[in-house]
């Protein structure tokens, strides 16, 4: 399926968004040594495949579903939980075969008519019958990217919140930075760092179901990367002070804040 996006500058799609964040981008392929300690693990205890149907073009379509029972939490990196043997943010999507709305599996039922419309006309046109009728087996790393980059795609289509694309573009780049691709980490993590910032100056908390304290730490982690030192650090000094939030989240903000502090020293 990598590609298929690929030729979006040649629709007539009015997008706000560049073109190239659609298109297939991925650094060099793991190694041997990767794929093979990956290939020793079997996952298929952690999914199944499930029926459902499409709310804009009533197809059936099946797709693989996480068993939640099944994850085991190995750490937490920042927000971001870790689980043993497989990667959930690759599972977020619900991906229809047969006209392409893709989005948030919780989202998925959460379409108007207008935007019912708008994806027939926009994405069905052009996308139908990209994919084989059922999904089979495990959904990985680079699978998970292009069903988010599908998603968000119908989500400018749809025209949802900012919040909402700001959601989708921290998991594209959250899967680059898994993958240690840290260009392309790099440049979604600018995507989503303009868009969480615009939520966070118009939109009311929760924003898109995340806490201030949890949108003010992402966009102190990503002007971090950025190497706005001076917006991370005012940030996360506004977390430190704030006795309401969570004393692990204070904790986070306090270790981000010395590894910037000493970033910008170091450039000194």
């Amino acid at each position: 399926m990598y590609g298929i996006l690929d030729n979006l500058k040649d629709l007539p799609l009015e997008l706000d968004l560049p073109y190239e964040i659609f298109a297939t981008r991925f650094s060099e392929p793991p190694s041997k040594a990767e794929d093979e300690e990956k290939d020793s693990v079997d996952i298929s205890q952690y999914f199944f495949v499930k029926e459902f149907e499409c709310p804009v073009c009533k197809a059936k379509f099946s797709t693989s579903v996480l068993r939640d029972s099944k994850l085991r939490m190995l750490r937490m990196d920042e927000l971001r939980p870790v689980y043993r043997d497989v990667e959930p943010l690759c599972y977020d999507i619900m991906l229809c075969v047969n006209c392409g709305y893709a989005t948030l599996k919780d989202r998925f039922l959460v379409v108007s008519e207008k935007q019912r419309d708008a994806i027939l006309a926009n994405i069905r046109t052009n996308y139908a019958n990209f994919m084989p009728a059922t999904s089979h087996a495990e959904i990985d790393l680079k699978q998970g990217v292009e069903r988010l980059k599908y998603a968000l795609l119908t989500a400018l289509i749809k025209k949802v919140s900012t919040g909402e694309r700001a959601m989708l573009l921290t998991k594209i780049a959250w899967l680059y930075k898994i993958m240690k691709d840290e260009e392309n980490y790099l440049y979604y993590a600018k995507y989503a760092n303009a868009e969480l910032t615009k939520a966070y100056q118009n939109e009311s908390f929760p924003i898109f179901g995340m806490s201030e304290g949890v949108v003010t730490f992402l966009l102190a982690r990503f002007a971090a990367d950025e190497e706005d030192y001076s917006t991370a650090l005012k940030f996360l000094s506004n977390i430190i002070v704030n006795q309401n939030l969570s004393t692990r989240l204070r904790d986070l903000a306090r270790d981000l804040k010395e590894y910037v502090q000493q970033q910008r020293k170091d450039e000194k």
